[in-house]
C-alpha cells in the first residue's frame, strides 16, 4: 500500500484511504483512516498526537481513541508533501488537562488548545489496516 519514507500527495493518500484531504485526521465511514501530522504541531509524531480543541479535532480525536486498528501515518514534508512513516494504533489518550499541557511545549499550540493526546504504537504489520 504505502512504502516507508517515500513522499505522498494529499490526494494519494485520499485515493487509497478516503475522508477528508484537508484534515489531520481524515475520516471515512466513521473510522480514522490515516494521520497527517504537521511537525510545529506534533513534534513528537508519529508517538505522539496533539489533538486541538476544535469540534471536528476533538470529534476525530475521539474515534481515534476508541480505534483498535492501525493507520497510516505521514509527517509533513512541504507543500503537499507527506512522508509515510508507518502503521500505528493508539495506546493511550489523555484528556485531563494537566496531563494534556506538559505535551503544549515546543509546539505551536498553548496548553488551552489541546483537547486530547494520543500516544500511538507502532503496529507490526500493516495488515492491521
Amino acid at each position: 500500500m504505502f512504502e516507508t519514507g517515500k513522499n505522498y500527495t494529499r490526494e494519494d493518500i485520499h485515493a487509497l484511504c478516503g475522508g477528508n484531504k484537508q484534515s489531520f485526521l481524515p475520516t471515512s465511514k466513521g473510522k480514522v483512516v490515516a494521520a497527517c501530522l504537521r511537525p510545529e504541531l506534533n513534534p513528537q509524531a508519529p508517538d505522539v498526537i496533539l489533538v486541538n480543541s476544535s469540534a471536528s479535532a476533538r470529534a476525530a480525536g475521539r474515534t481515534l481513541a476508541k480505534q483498535t486498528n492501525a493507520i497510516p501515518v505521514f509527517i509533513w514534508q512541504a507543500t503537499d508533501r507527506f512522508r509515510y512513516v508507518g502503521h500505528y494504533a493508539a495506546a493511550e489518550s489523555l484528556t485531563a488537562p494537566l496531563d494534556c499541557a506538559p505535551f503544549a511545549r515546543n509546539t505551536s499550540f498553548t496548553p488551552g488548545q489541546i483537547s486530547r493526546v494520543i500516544k500511538l504504537k507502532r503496529s507490526s504489520s500493516a495488515a492491521n489496516a
